[in-house]
């Protein structure tokens, strides 16, 4: 049985998704399409317009068979984390082949990229830590350091789909061959049929028709409200010791007391704390990952546990061919979450992905 899998947010689902998983089924040979989405929160730390179960059913009915919840530890991680985790999620299903957007046309430069990045290079070791020395972030030192040593590979990285591509390859080093790669190339967003989620959720946040940027059977009648959810990450971080924020999740280097020091009231004003080093994204993770609780702790759990996944939606023919896959494999298979037993090594995280679910609905 041929498996090809999709790592995704639909926030919301568009036209050009629709696009991508017809051609990822239709071109892969596919017996079956599995999406592997964010659950409450996206990756760049915001939470979702539409909870899980609404843009799980998206994707069933754009054609995806299986939709299954990347857990909240691994989507409010940077780009190599969330890659690592979105993998190991997926590892559960055997072989498969892994479908992704790119802006690149040849997918075997991507493929030397990630080589490249992922070989003991002291070089490019060096030159990293020199960069991070200097206040810069990862995604900026990284960059700057491939431009030293090789700018060709330095200039495909500067796409957001390019850099998770290539951590999706680094990732996938890992289980032995064992995955696949089969790209989607990004065209330009027209604005007319096609345009990414950011510009329709700015749409949205404007009261603007978007009903020609995605597929008849996507509606947000109730997006999530950022005034709500801005006041909940306030707080959350407000009320929280030195200790206490300095054990949160992509925390470190002392911004803790930074974070306690600044004078914010909402999260315009927390995002003001975005510096070279520290980008709006990193921050917005910060928050998201306090709001939650997402700690070190659970972090390190993750790492360190055996893969899980839990079941958001599936088409009712394929329940017979892909069930028993997760059922069987070296991992946590839940129907829903409340099927994890309450002494699962794996149930501090399933009440993280539970408590964000809560944390959204309690913003619509």
């Amino acid at each position: 049985m041929k498996i090809t899998a999709v790592i995704a947010e639909y926030n919301p689902f568009h036209n050009g998704h629709l696009k991508q998983l017809r051609l990822a089924k239709r071109e892969t040979e596919a017996d079956a399409l599995v999406v592997v989405m964010s659950g409450s929160f996206t990756q760049r730390g915001d939470l979702c317009v539409c909870d899980r179960a609404t843009r799980a059913e998206w994707a069933i009915q754009a054609g995806a068979d299986m939709v299954i919840e990347l857990p909240t530890v691994y989507t409010l991680s940077p780009a190599q984390g969330f890659a690592e985790g979105a993998l190991k999620t997926l590892s559960m299903l055997g072989e498969f082949t892994l479908s992704f957007g790119m802006e690149s046309e040849e997918l075997e430069d991507l493929s030397m990229a990630a080589e490249f990045m992922r070989s003991e290079n002291n070089d490019l070791s060096g030159l990293l830590k020199g960069y991070l020395g200097k206040g810069y972030s990862v995604a900026r030192s990284r960059t700057m350091a491939l431009s030293a040593l090789r700018p060709d590979m330095a200039n495909m990285l500067k796409s957001p789909n390019n850099i998770l591509a290539v951590e999706y390859m680094k990732a996938a080093a890992a289980y032995g061959g064992k995955v696949d790669f089969h790209s989607v190339v990004r065209k330009p967003d027209d604005g007319k049929k096609y345009l990414s989620s950011t510009g329709i959720r700015e749409m949205l946040w404007r009261g603007e028709d978007i009903s020609a940027l995605v597929p008849q059977f996507v509606t947000v009648d109730n997006p999530i409200s950022i005034d709500k959810y801005g006041t909940i990450s306030t707080y959350a971080m407000k009320a929280m010791s030195p200790e206490q924020l300095g054990e949160i999740h992509n925390v470190r280097e002392g911004i803790e007391n930074r974070i306690l020091q600044a004078d914010f009231n909402d999260m315009s004003g927390f995002l003001e704390l975005t510096s070279r080093r520290y980008t709006r994204s990193t921050i917005k993770r910060i928050a998201a990952c306090a709001t939650v609780g997402l700690n070190k702790e659970l972090a390190s759990l993750a790492k360190d546990e055996k893969p899980y996944c839990t079941l958001l939606a599936i088409r009712p023919s394929k329940k017979k061919i892909l069930l028993p896959l997760l059922a069987e494999a070296d991992g946590y298979f839940f129907f829903k979450h409340s099927d994890c037993p309450q002494d699962s090594p794996v149930r501090p995280l399933i009440d993280l992905d539970e408590k964000a679910a809560k944390i959204q609905k309690l913003c619509r």
